[in-house]
């Protein structure tokens, strides 16, 4: 089909076997294909044709994404916030944090496994296997009472670590795949939303008054096994699987009505031949066919939003939320609250880090991504700069106030972080890269995160009890450096085609570039077998200089 060819019925009705290819497509025969320079002005215009869809898509984008980020990143914030209560203060202080730790060594071992598992089994049934490893661990930590084993509470919380690490790296990918382009920041700061959901709950459940005691704290973990039975039930009977991955293996009739489901029946017919041309690009890019670190970093654009969102998630894990997750009960009882007025107070404090979230998943497609991520690390460094004078000034003056202010500093602190930085981190390599590249990439950066949320813990109290506030500088300092490299190295992703934003990595002009990227001519593709791009129906425009360093 040639790219000029208008977008209307077929003057007469087509040949014997061009009828056969139409029978076998996704697309019915009275529907063609828009030319490439209509999709490229489609691009340009953001999606604009969401705005006359059904409210009923709108809401099944909605209900999806909260679905699946409930199996995820709601665990991740549960279970940073739960902890056994038995134990004494030294034991919560110093061996708390490394058995703590051990859902960070799982989180990073089941990130780096994800690529690869994403590829060969798609998202939908590595959702459900993912799932399948959560709950088992749920039920080995509330059994671990009963057994008054600590081994098998510390297998429990290895496994959900594992879990944890598998379905975060997943869901943001699924997500941006399945999303219109204007609300990929709406779908990714679902990911914040739902882990500040879940540090809620269990810090609200975990206070002495509900759970928070020796003989009821195991509870919490069989009320964790909720939200992934849900997830389990909707993969397994009601959701489609992404449809880059569909596509790929030839199933486009499934892609397409996978994408119908979210998208304007026009959309979703110019989303189609979209991925096709994106999935041959990067087969150009990488002549060797295989989406692997080494060819990553030969591509220049994936390797600088590589390096930039393993930046963002180290220093999110070096911004102080780390010690706030892990010892906000044990800070605001060193600057005058009581053990039980701490754990309240903490409590209230984090439903800042909701409203936070509540605000930027409103405001994150208006306000942009390099605004809040920089911004957010600037207003990081301020806070902990204040948090450490406060700190300081309580030592000298044992004034309850100080206590009262730090708890205000605090409940600004979590409400910032929640707003951008914190939940942007954990989809922002989904809005940097191209399909092929997007799982890796997705999990080198929440890998990087958890690799550094365990390391971050270890650091902070025993340096905390030797230098004493002046450990605020192990936030302070990464914060500043790495809020001014951003601010040279990070291109704006809101609403923009990821061609536009590769280029911008390249260090090419977008606007110089756009005529370049139009689709190539998109053959048609017999279902049931795996879809090949070849490099003779390549687009000829895309700068070499591109592909390779």
């Amino acid at each position: 089909m040639s790219s000029d060819f208008p977008p209307l019925p077929l003057p007469s009705p087509p040949s014997a076997p061009n009828l056969q290819s139409r029978r076998n497509s996704c697309i019915p025969p009275t529907d063609v294909f828009p030319p490439a320079p209509m999709l490229s002005k489609e691009k340009s215009t953001m999606d604009n044709s969401w705005e006359s869809s059904s409210m009923i898509k709108k809401l099944r984008l909605i209900l999806t994404g909260t679905v699946v980020v409930l199996g995820g990143s709601f665990h991740f914030g549960y279970q940073i916030s739960t902890h056994e209560t038995s134990v004494d203060e030294f034991s919560q202080r110093i061996v708390w944090p490394s058995v703590a730790g051990l859902l960070f060594i799982g989180a990073f071992i089941g990130a780096l496994f994800s690529p690869r598992a994403m590829q060969q089994m798609g998202l939908r049934a590595f959702f459900s296997v993912s799932s399948v490893i959560l709950l088992s661990s749920f039920l080995l930590s509330f059994s671990s009472k009963y057994f008054q084993s600590a081994e098998l509470f510390v297998f429990g919380r290895f496994l959900s670590g594992i879990g944890i690490g598998t379905f975060t790296s997943t869901q943001a990918v699924y997500l941006s795949e399945i999303s219109p382009i204007r609300f990929r920041g709406v779908m990714g700061s679902l990911t914040g939303f739902s882990k500040s959901i879940g540090f809620v709950l269990a810090s609200g459940i975990g206070i002495p008054q509900i759970l928070g005691t020796s003989d009821l704290w195991h509870w919490a973990y069989l009320i964790e096994c909720v939200p992934s039975i849900m997830v389990l039930i909707g993969m397994l009977f009601f959701f489609y699987d992404s449809p880059v991955y569909l596509i790929k293996n030839g199933e486009d009739k499934q892609a397409y009505k996978c994408l119908e489901l979210y998208h304007t029946t026009n959309r979703a017919q110019q989303r189609m031949p979209e991925i096709y041309a994106e999935l041959e690009r990067d087969k150009r890019n990488h002549a060797e066919g295989k989406t692997t670190l080494a060819a990553m970093f030969n591509y220049i654009p994936a390797r600088k939003a590589f390096f930039i969102c393993v930046l963002i998630n180290t220093t999110v894990s070096f911004s102080g939320i780390m010690a706030v997750s892990f010892f906000g009960t044990f800070l605001l009882q060193g600057i005058g609250f009581t053990e039980n007025g701490a754990a309240i107070a903490n409590c209230f404090a984090s439903f800042s880090g909701l409203l936070g979230n509540v605000v930027g998943t409103l405001t994150i497609d208006k306000i942009g991504r390099r605004k809040l991520i920089i911004g957010g690390l600037l207003a990081l460094a301020a806070l902990n700069s204040l948090l450490m004078f406060l700190v300081y000034l309580f030592k000298f003056t044992e004034d309850v106030n100080t206590g009262y202010a730090f708890l205000v500093v605090f409940m600004l602190f979590l409400f910032v972080f929640s707003l951008g930085v914190g939940p942007l981190a954990l989809f922002i390599a989904t809005e940097l890269t191209t399909a092929d590249f997007r799982p890796l990439m997705q999990s080198a950066s929440i890998a990087t995160q958890y690799l550094t949320c365990f390391i971050s813990p270890l650091i902070f109290f025993p340096a905390y009890d030797i230098i004493g506030p002046l450990t605020f500088m192990i936030f302070i300092v990464p914060l500043l450096l790495t809020s001014t490299y951003l601010y040279f190295a990070l291109p704006e992703t809101k609403n923009r085609p990821i061609e536009h934003i590769v280029d911008e990595l390249a260090g090419l002009d977008p606007s110089a570039t756009s005529s370049q990227h139009s689709l190539p001519p998109i053959k048609e593709v017999t279902l049931g077998a795996p879809a090949t791009f070849t490099s003779t129906s390549l687009p000829k425009t895309i700068p070499e200089s591109v592909a390779v360093s």
